[in-house]
C-alpha cells in the first residue's frame, strides 16, 4: 500500500510521515485463515497467539541510528480481515515472508479527512414525513470514524434521548467514561489519537453532529446561518472512534476502529476520510467495509475532494455508499466593490461588528513576490512587504495553506482585508470561511477582472461589504467543484459516486468558538468537503434503518439512489461548477431525497454471495480476493460475472461494441403488495435499450421479480464517447429510476436524452380533467386511468425551446385519489394545445410550498431573502396604523434592531407618557377616551394584531412549548403606529373615528382594524365613513369580516373601499387526544402542555347534567360550578355562552377539577381552538362530544385521560374556512361580493403582554388565539409589502392584486373546504385565500376611480344627505348618473336579481405586467346562466394601459328559485392569470 500524509486543508501532499530516525514502520499483515481454529470455534486468545507466531523470533534489531528496534504487535484483527498490524523493520518483514500462512505485508497509508439549514433543505420537517416515520432515527447507532469529539457540546446533549439498545456492546474509554451519555454512547481512541477521544481538530465533532446532533437553537458563525442546528437523525446514538490527528489517519487505526465498531453493534458507519484510488484488495477501508456490510452495517464514505477531475473518486467499492458533495440553497454573501464601481460577489462567514464602507488600497501578493511558491498564496511568514499595511490583499487559493490561515498571515502583516481568488477549476464554487479579518473569496473569472482594474489605475481601491445569510438559490443543489468524479478506477463498471448530498458551507458543531466568544459552549463552524456530505447520507441511512429495520445495507442504498432528485430547485438539470448540466460521473444517481427514499416502491438488493464472482471478474488473484473475503478462494471454481451484472441500482456499460450486452436485475417489492410497474427507457443516443418484460406485476410484499436489459449499438462509428440515459419503473404511486452510462464508439459526446436546459420553457403544471365516466362505470384499472391521462399530452411530445433545445412533455404524477388529473412538465404552448382537448378542465403552474415552524409567513409563501419579502425589502418604510387595544412596547416583537428611521412624511407622535417607549419600529402611540390615558395594552388583542402585521423576528416563540419557532410579522421591516381605542368594555365609535382622523394626518399607509359593530348601512357605519376618507388619501383600510359565522349575511365592514377579510386555518395543528375508558379516542386541539406526562384515568363529570343554572353552569361560567362532586374529575363544558375557553378552565380549576373537555357547537364542524389552558384541557367537535356523552351514559364509572401530542404540521386540508368567519352576502350592499378574501385566523401565535404559561423570567411572551381579528393583520401586512414594492399603486389596485391572484385550492389541490369539510361557497371565501407572492405580480388590476363611488352610493338609493355624510361634501343624486353596484369597477361580480332580462356591465383593467402582452378570457359560467364577454382578447402595448371589456349575464333556465350559483371569469396571458369570482342570485 502507498504511504501518505494529508493536511487538514484536505489536499493531498506528498511529504512523508515524520519519524525519529527509526527504521520501524507500521505494516498491515495479511495471513491465511487458521482453519483449525475456525473449525474448533477457538477463542480470540488463540487467534492472537496465531498472529504472534508470525513475528520474527528475534524481536529486536539495531536501527541505522544505533538504537534497538523491537517488533511490536499493534492490533489484532478478527472481524475486518485475517491479520494484524505491527511495527516492523524491512528486514523483519522479509523474515516473516518465509513463514507458512503468510500472505502479504504492506506499509500502512495515512489517509486524509475529506472535509443548518440542511435538514430542511433535504425536506426533513418536525413531526411529519420521514422524521416522524423514523422517530428521528431513534434507536439506531451511528459509528463515526474521525478525529474524535467534544462531548460537552450542546449538539451531543442527551435530553429526550432513550438509553442505547440492548445490543450495544461498546465502551467509553476509562478517561472518558463520565463524558458519555445516552446520545454519545461510545468513545474509543487509537494510536494517532494520542490516548483520548477528545477532538482537538474539529472535523469529527462537525461530522458527528451533522449525522445525529441534537436540536441546538441559536447556532451561527459570526451571526451568519443563524437558526436551529440539528443533525439529520437527531435521536440516533453516536459512537466515536478517534483515528486521526493533525498528522492524518493511519489505515491500521482505521481497521482497528472498524473492527471494534462491528463488535460494538453499530448500525451505520460514517467515514469521512480516504486516500487515493487504489485496487479494492489494497484498500483498507474497502476491506473493513466488506466485513461490516456482511454483518448488516451500512458503510457511508466520502467520495473525495479531488474534483472536478474525472477518475478521482475514492471509496468506490460497490458495498460502500459513495457520497459526492453538493451546494445548499443558502449563501453567506459578501461583495467587493472596486473604485470604478464594479462589484463582484463572493462568500464569507465573517461579519464585522460595525459596518465599514471605507475604500482601501488593493495589494496583489503575487506581484513582485519574493517567493513565487509561497507569497502569492499568502503563506504565513511570506508577506514581508511593508506596503501591505493598511491594504486589502489579493491572495491565490490553495498553495497548501488553509483559507483562514491566509487571512491570519495578511492580518499579521498589517493588511486590513483579503480577497481570495479561486482557481479556474473551482468555477462558481466558493467557501464561506470564518475569517479573522474582512475577507471573501471570488471566482477566477472575477479575480481576473479585479486584477485588470488594478493594472488600469495608479490608485486601485476597494471595499468589502457583508450581506450575510441569503436563502433561495434556485441553482441548488449544484455539484461542488471539489467533489471527486467517476469513473471508478478500481471498478469502472460500477457507477460512482452513488449519490450527492450537501457538502458546501455546512454549519455544524465545533470544539471552539471561531468568533472568539468565550461565554458559550454552543460553538459552530462552517466548512466544506465531501467529509460534510458523507454524514448527511449516514443520517439519512439511519432514518431509513429506523423505519425499515429489516432492510439490508444494499436495500437502503438502493432506496436512496433510485429516488434521488436529478433536477434543482428551478426544475432544471442539476448543474456543476461551470453552470453546465452536471454529468453522471459528478452526480451519480442524483441528489438525495430522504422523503422519497423512505418509500421507494422497489429496491435492488445484492445477494452478498454475488461479490465473490464480481471480484473474480475483476481478474484479481485468488490471494487478492481472499484478502478481501478473509477466506481461501479459488476463482477457477467460481462462475465469474462482469461488473455490470452485479444487482446494482445503476448501469455502467463499458466499451459497448458491435456485440450486444445483456444483463439482468432483480427488484424486490417494498411498496404496495399488489402493484404493477411499467418500464420507461431514455436510451442513450447511438444505443438501443431493450427491456424484457416491460411490465412487472407484484402480488405480495417482498416478492422478487427479474428483468433483462439488452444494450445494442446502433451506429457504426469507431470513436470512443460516453453517453448516459436512464431506465425507470413506474407504478401508480412509485417511480424507481436507474441511471445508466455507456462507453461506446460514437462520433460526438452527447447526453443520451434531451434534459431540460437552464433556458428551458418547461414548467410543472397540475392539470385537472373531467372524470372519465366510461372508466368509472367499468371499474377500470388504474392503468386505464393512466392511459386516459396520457391521452391529454400533446401528440407532438417535444417542442423546441427558446434556446433551440427540444422540450419533452413528461408525465410526473398520475392522481387517482386527491383529484382527477395529473402533474406534467409542459411548455406554455403544450398547455394551449392541451386546452383544446375534450375533457380538459384547467392547468395551473405548481406552487412551491415551504413549511417552517411559527408559521404563518411561511404558510403564506414568505421566505427570507427571496420572493415578495426580498422585492419589498420586508415592507421597509411602510407605516401600518393599528387601531386596537394598545400595545406592550418593550416586547421583543417591537424591537427596532435593523429598522430604519420613519420616513420624512411621518407626522405622528408618541404621547407624552409614552415617548421613551417608542423607537424606529413603534413610531407612534396615541390613546383615546376608552384608552384610559395610556397606549399600554392591558388586554393583549392589540399587541397580538400589531405583531402579526409587522412584528420583528423573535426566536424561541411558543406557548407551553407548542408552535415553537421564530415568530415574525408579515411585514417585519414596516413601522407600526398604535391607536388605542378599546378596553375590556369595548371600543367607542367616537374614539375609532378620532383615531382614524389622526392616522390620516399622521401619514400611515395602511390602517388595520380588527373590530366592528353589526352590519348596518354605510351612511351609519362610522368605520365605513372613516375608511372612505382614508382611502381617498391613498390609505388602504383592512378590516376583519367578523366572527358570526357560519351564518350567512353576517359579514361586517363590507364597504367596497374596505378590504374585508375572512378567516382560514393553517396547516398546523396543536394536537391533543382524549381517551375514554372503553378505548375510544377523540382528537382535539390545545396549547396546554403538562410538565410531566400523566396517563392516569380520571372520572368524567358533565357540567350540563342537573345544572343549577342552565344558562351558566353548562358553559362553566365562573362561580357556577358549585357541585363538590367536581373535585378530582375531568369536566365537560359547552363552548360559547359568552365565556372564553381559558376562563372556563379557570372556573373548573377553581372548583377542584383536574381537566376539561370543551364541546363545540355543531355549527363549528371541525374548527377547533388551541387555547393556552390553565389545566389539562382540549376542544372537541360536537359530533365527538356526543359520543363522549353517550359513553358516560353507558357506564356507572365513566373515565378518561387527556394526552398532548403538541405541534403537528402538514394538514393538507389547509387552508380551510374557519367556522366563526362571518359570511356574505353583504347586507349593506349585496351587489358587492364580500368578504373579499380570507387569510390565516385560526390558532395564530403572536406577541402577548404576559406569559400565559406563568414564566416570569422573560419578556418574550406569546399567545395563541383565533378570530378574523387575526386574519385582518395578516392581510394588512401583505398590503404593506405590496405598497413597498409598488408605491404608486392605489388602495383599490392593491386590493385587486390580492383578490385576482387568490388561491381557490388547498394544499391537497382540492377546492378550499369549510368547517363541514364541504367545498366552501363564494360567500365564505370571497375571491379565495391570499397568495402574497402572486399578488406581487398580478398582470392586470381593477382600479376603482374614486369618483365612481358617488354614483354607486346614489344607486343604493341613499338620500343626498346620507351620501353627503359619507363623502363629506354636498351631493345631489338627481344630477348624478347613478350606477348599479355590479357596475363598480370591482375585481369580482355579484349579480342580484337576474331575471329574464340580461344584465350587462363593463370592467376596465390596467396593465401592470408585461408591457406587450395578450390576454384571452376564460369563463366558467354558473349553471343556468350564460356569460358573454366582449372582446374575448385584450392586447396591451404598454404599461399602465387601460382596456375595457363588457360582460353580459343571461338566464338560461325558467327556475324562479332565488338560489346562489357561482362561476368565474379569468383573463390569461402566457405569464399571468387574473381571476374574478362570480356570484349570481336569480330573481
Amino acid at each position: 500500500m502507498g504511504f501518505f500524509k494529508i493536511l487538514f486543508v484536505f489536499i493531498f501532499c506528498s511529504f512523508p510521515w515524520p519519524t525519529i530516525q527509526s527504521d520501524l514502520e507500521t505494516y498491515i499483515v495479511h495471513v491465511e485463515s487458521p482453519e483449525s481454529l475456525i473449525t474448533t470455534q477457538s477463542s480470540l486468545t488463540d487467534l492472537d497467539s496465531y498472529y504472534l507466531s508470525f513475528l520474527p523470533k528475534t524481536t529486536t534489531t539495531i536501527s541505522s541510528s544505533g538504537n534497538e528496534e523491537a517488533a511490536t504487535m499493534i492490533y489484532s484483527y478478527h472481524n475486518v480481515m485475517t491479520g494484524f498490524a505491527a511495527r516492523l523493520t524491512a528486514e523483519q518483514v522479509k523474515e516473516m515472508e518465509k513463514k507458512h500462512g503468510f500472505v502479504s505485508a504492506q506499509k500502512q497509508r495515512i489517509l486524509s479527512l475529506h472535509t443548518t439549514h440542511t435538514p430542511s433543505f433535504l425536506g426533513l420537517q418536525q413531526n411529519m414525513g420521514l422524521w416522524k416515520d423514523s422517530n428521528y432515527g431513534k434507536g439506531v447507532i451511528i459509528g463515526v470514524i474521525d478525529t474524535g469529539i467534544v462531548p460537552d457540546h450542546p449538539s451531543l446533549s442527551d435530553v429526550g434521548m432513550p438509553s442505547p439498545p440492548a445490543k450495544w456492546k461498546g465502551v467509553c474509554e476509562s478517561n472518558f467514561t463520565n463524558k458519555c451519555n445516552n446520545k454519545l454512547i461510545g468513545a474509543r481512541s487509537y494510536q494517532l489519537a494520542n490516548g483520548s477521544p477528545i477532538d482537538d481538530d474539529g472535523h469529527g465533532t462537525h461530522t458527528a453532529s451533522t449525522a445525529a446532533g441534537a436540536f441546538v437553537k441559536g447556532a451561527n458563525v459570526f451571526g451568519n446561518a443563524n437558526g436551529t442546528a440539528v443533525g439529520v437523525a437527531p435521536l440516533a446514538h453516536i459512537a466515536i472512534y478517534k483515528v486521526c490527528s493533525s498528522d492524518g489517519c493511519s489505515d491500521s487505526d482505521i481497521l482497528a476502529a472498524m473492527d471494534a465498531a462491528i463488535d460494538d453493534g453499530v448500525d451505520i458507519l460514517s467515514i469521512s476520510l480516504g486516500g487515493s484510488p487504489i485496487p479494492l484488495y489494497e484498500d483498507s477501508i474497502a476491506m473493513g467495509a466488506y466485513s461490516a456490510t456482511e454483518r448488516g452495517i451500512l458503510v457511508s464514505c466520502s467520495a473525495g475532494n479531488d474534483g472536478p477531475f474525472h477518475g478521482s473518486v475514492d471509496n468506490s467499492a460497490p458495498w460502500i455508499l459513495t457520497v459526492g458533495a453538493s451546494t445548499l440553497d443558502r449563501k453567506i454573501k459578501a461583495t467587493v466593490k472596486l473604485g470604478n464601481r464594479e462589484e463582484f460577489q463572493g462568500e464569507s462567514a465573517y461579519r464585522p461588528q460595525i459596518s465599514n464602507s471605507t475604500f482601501f488600497t488593493l495589494f496583489d501578493a503575487a506581484k513582485n513576490a519574493s517567493d513565487e511558491f509561497k507569497t502569492p498564496y499568502c503563506r504565513p511568514g511570506s508577506l514581508t512587504d511593508p506596503a501591505i499595511r493598511g491594504k486589502i490583499v489579493l491572495c491565490l487559493a490553495f498553495g497548501g495553506v488553509t483559507i483562514v490561515d491566509k487571512g491570519q498571515a495578511v492580518k499579521d502583516a498589517g493588511g486590513v482585508g483579503m480577497i481570495i481568488i479561486n482557481s479556474p477549476d473551482d468555477g462558481v464554487t466558493k467557501s464561506a470561511d470564518a475569517h479573522v479579518l474582512p475577507a471573501l473569496d471570488v471566482s477566477d473569472a472575477d479575480g481576473t477582472k479585479i486584477l485588470a482594474y488594478m493594472n488600469s489605475t495608479s490608485n486601485p481601491v476597494a471595499t468589502i461589504a457583508f450581506q450575510g445569510t441569503i436563502i433561495g438559490d434556485k441553482n441548488a443543489p449544484m455539484v461542488a467543484a471539489f467533489s471527486s468524479r467517476g469513473p471508478s478506477r478500481a471498478s469502472p463498471g460500477i457507477l460512482k459516486p452513488d449519490i450527492i448530498g450537501p457538502g458546501v458551507n455546512i454549519l455544524a458543531a465545533w470544539p471552539t468558538s471561531v468568533d472568539d466568544n468565550k461565554d458559550t459552549k454552543s460553538t459552530f463552524n462552517i466548512i466544506s468537503g465531501t467529509s460534510m456530505s458523507c454524514p448527511h447520507l449516514s443520517g439519512v441511512a439511519a432514518l431509513l434503518k429506523s423505519t425499515h429495520p429489516d432492510w439490508s445495507p444494499a436495500a437502503i442504498k438502493s432506496a436512496i439512489m433510485t429516488t434521488a432528485d436529478t433536477l434543482n430547485l428551478a426544475n432544471s438539470p442539476i448543474l456543476d461548477e461551470r453552470l453546465l448540466p452536471a454529468d453522471i460521473f459528478a452526480t451519480g444517481a442524483g441528489h438525495v431525497n430522504p422523503s422519497r427514499a423512505n418509500d421507494p416502491g422497489l429496491v435492488y438488493d445484492i445477494p452478498f454471495e454475488d461479490y465473490l464472482p464480481y471480484l473474480c471478474g475483476l481478474n484479481y488473484t485468488n490471494r487478492q480476493v481472499g484478502n478481501l473475503l478473509q477466506r481461501r478462494v479459488n476463482c477457477s471454481e467460481v462462475k465469474i460475472i462482469l461488473e455490470a451484472q452485479l444487482n446494482y441500482p445503476s448501469f455502467c456499460i463499458t466499451e459497448l461494441g458491435s456485440t450486444p450486452q445483456t444483463y439482468t436485475r432483480t427488484v424486490t417489492n417494498v411498496g404496495d403488495a399488489t402493484s404493477s410497474y411499467k418500464v420507461e427507457v431514455a436510451s442513450p443516443k447511438g444505443v438501443a435499450v431493450e427491456v424484457k418484460p416491460t411490465e412487472l406485476n407484484f402480488s405480495e410484499l417482498n416478492q422478487k421479480l427479474t428483468y433483462q436489459v439488452t444494450f445494442s449499438k446502433t451506429t457504426s462509428s469507431s470513436n470512443f464517447v460516453i453517453v448516459d440515459g436512464f431506465l425507470k419503473w413506474t407504478s401508480s404511486r412509485h417511480s424507481v429510476r436507474t441511471m445508466g452510462l455507456l462507453k461506446i464508439l460514437l462520433v460526438f459526446i452527447f447526453c443520451s436524452f434531451q434534459w431540460p436546459t437552464i433556458q428551458s420553457n418547461l414548467e410543472t403544471y397540475i392539470v385537472h380533467v373531467e372524470s372519465p365516466e366510461s372508466l368509472v362505470t367499468t371499474q377500470s384499472l388504474l392503468t386505464d386511468l393512466g392511459s386516459y391521462y396520457l391521452s391529454f399530452l400533446p401528440k407532438t411530445a417535444t417542442t423546441i425551446s427558446s434556446s433551440g433545445n427540444e422540450e419533452a412533455a413528461t408525465m410526473i404524477y398520475s392522481y387517482h385519489n386527491v383529484m382527477t388529473g395529473f402533474a406534467a412538465r409542459l411548455t406554455a404552448e403544450q398547455v394551449k394545445e392541451m386546452e383544446k382537448k375534450h375533457g380538459f378542465v384547467s392547468a395551473q403552474k405548481q406552487r412551491i410550498l415551504s413549511l417552517h415552524t411559527t408559521h404563518t409567513p411561511s404558510f403564506l409563501g414568505l421566505q427570507q431573502n427571496m420572493g415578495v419579502w426580498k422585492d419589498s425589502n420586508y415592507g421597509k418604510g411602510v407605516i401600518i396604523g393599528v387601531i386596537d387595544t394598545g400595545i406592550i412596547p418593550d416586547h421583543p416583537s417591537f424591537s427596532d434592531v435593523g429598522m430604519p428611521p420613519p420616513p420624512a412624511k411621518w407626522k405622528g407622535v408618541c404621547e407624552s407618557n409614552f415617548t421613551n417607549k417608542c423607537n424606529n419600529k413603534l413610531i407612534g402611540a396615541r390613546s383615546y377616551q376608552l384608552g384610559n390615558g395610556s397606549p399600554i395594552d392591558s388586554i393583549g388583542h392589540g399587541t397580538h394584531t400589531a405583531s402579526t402585521a409587522a412584528g420583528a423576528f423573535v426566536k424561541g416563540a411558543n406557548v407551553y412549548g407548542n408552535a415553537d419557532g421564530t415568530a415574525v410579522g408579515v411585514a417585519p421591516l414596516a413601522h407600526i403606529a398604535i391607536y388605542k381605542v378599546c378596553n375590556s368594555v369595548g371600543c367607542s365609535e367616537s374614539d375609532v373615528l378620532a383615531a382614524m382622523d389622526s392616522a390620516i394626518d399622521d401619514g400611515v399607509d395602511i390602517l388595520s382594524m380588527s373590530l366592528s359593530g353589526g352590519p348596518i348601512p354605510f351612511h351609519r357605519d362610522n368605520i365605513a365613513i372613516g375608511a372612505y376618507s382614508a382611502t381617498e388619501r391613498g390609505i388602504l383600510v383592512s378590516c376583519s369580516a367578523g366572527n358570526s359565522g357560519p351564518s350567512f349575511i353576517t359579514a361586517v365592514n363590507t364597504a367596497p373601499w374596505i378590504l374585508t377579510v375572512g378567516a382560514s386555518t393553517l396547516d398546523r395543528k396543536i394536537k391533543a387526544t382524549v381517551k375514554l375508558g372503553n378505548g375510544e379516542e377523540f382528537e382535539g386541539e390545545s396549547a396546554y402542555r403538562p410538565k410531566i406526562s400523566n396517563a392516569t384515568f380520571f372520572t368524567l363529570f358533565d357540567a350540563a347534567k342537573n345544572a343549577k343554572d342552565p344558562s351558566e353552569t353548562p358553559y362553566c361560567r365562573r362561580g357556577s360550578l358549585t357541585d363538590p362532586a367536581i373535585r378530582g374529575k375531568i369536566v365537560l363544558c359547552s363552548a360559547l355562552g359568552h365565556v372564553a375557553n381559558v376562563d372556563k378552565g379557570q372556573a373548573v380549576k377553581d372548583a377542584g377539577g383536574v381537566g376539561m373537555i370543551i364541546i363545540n357547537p355543531s355549527q363549528y364542524g371541525v374548527t377547533k381552538s388551541a387555547d393556552a389552558h390553565v389545566l389539562p384541557a382540549l376542544v372537541v367537535s360536537a359530533a365527538d362530544g356526543t359520543k363522549i356523552l353517550a359513553y358516560m351514559n353507558s357506564t356507572s364509572s365513566p373515565v378518561a385521560t387527556i394526552a398532548f401530542q403538541g405541534t403537528i404540521i402538514g394538514d393538507k386540508n389547509a387552508p380551510m374556512v374557519a367556522a366563526f368567519s362571518s359570511r356574505g352576502p353583504s347586507r349593506a350592499s349585496p351587489g358587492i361580493l364580500k368578504p373579499d378574501i380570507i387569510g390565516p385566523g385560526a390558532n395564530i401565535l403572536a406577541a402577548w403582554p404576559t406569559s400565559v404559561d406563568d414564566n416570569k423570567n422573560t419578556k418574550s411572551t406569546f399567545n395563541i388565539i383565533s378570530g378574523t381579528s387575526m386574519s385582518c393583520p395578516h392581510l394588512s401586512g401583505v398590503a404593506a409589502l405590496l405598497k413597498c414594492t409598488h408605491p404608486d399603486w392605489s388602495p383599490a389596485v392593491i386590493k385587486s392584486a390580492m383578490m385576482t391572484t387568490a388561491d381557490t385550492l388547498n394544499l391537497a389541490n382540492s377546492p378550499i373546504l369549510d368547517e363541514r369539510l364541504l367545498p366552501a361557497d363564494i360567500y365564505a371565501i370571497g375571491a379565495g385565500h391570499v397568495n402574497p407572492s402572486r399578488a406581487n405580480d398580478p398582470g392586470l388590476v381593477y382600479d376603482t376611480p374614486f369618483e365612481d363611488y358617488v354614483p354607486y352610493l346614489c344607486g343604493l338609493k341613499y338620500t343626498d344627505q346620507q351620501v353627503g355624510n359619507l363623502i363629506q361634501r354636498r351631493v345631489n343624486c338627481s344630477e348624478v348618473k347613478s350606477i348599479l353596484e355590479a357596475q363598480l369597477n370591482y375585481p369580482s361580480f355579484s349579480i342580484f336579481g337576474l331575471g329574464s332580462t340580461p344584465q350587462t356591465y363593463t370592467r376596465t383593467v390596467t396593465n401592470v405586467g408585461d408591457a406587450t402582452s395578450s390576454y384571452k378570457v376564460e369563463v366558467a359560467s354558473p349553471e343556468g346562466v350564460a356569460i358573454e364577454v366582449e372582446p374575448s382578447e385584450l392586447n396591451f402595448s404598454e404599461l399602465n394601459q387601460k382596456l375595457t371589456y363588457q360582460v353580459t349575464f343571461s338566464k338560461t333556465t325558467n327556475s324562479s328559485n332565488p338560489e346562489v350559483i357561482e362561476g368565474f371569469l379569468k383573463w390569461t396571458s402566457n405569464r399571468h392569470s387574473v381571476r374574478s369570482p362570480i356570484a349570481v342570485v336569480s330573481a
